[in-house]
């Protein structure tokens, strides 16, 4: 069994991409919603 230590270590180690690529993936999201609802506006009124 591991440690508490490495266990950490390890959580950490994949925790930290996953959170940045979640991060980005949202901001991309937004960014590609905003561009949407703006291309949409002008269609709608």
């Amino acid at each position: 069994m591991s440690s508490a230590e490495e266990l950490t270590f390890v959580i950490g180690r994949w925790l930290r991409p996953i959170v940045m690529l979640l991060y980005v993936v949202r901001c991309l999201g937004l960014m590609t919603t905003s561009s949407r609802e703006q291309e949409r506006t002008p269609l709608d009124q």
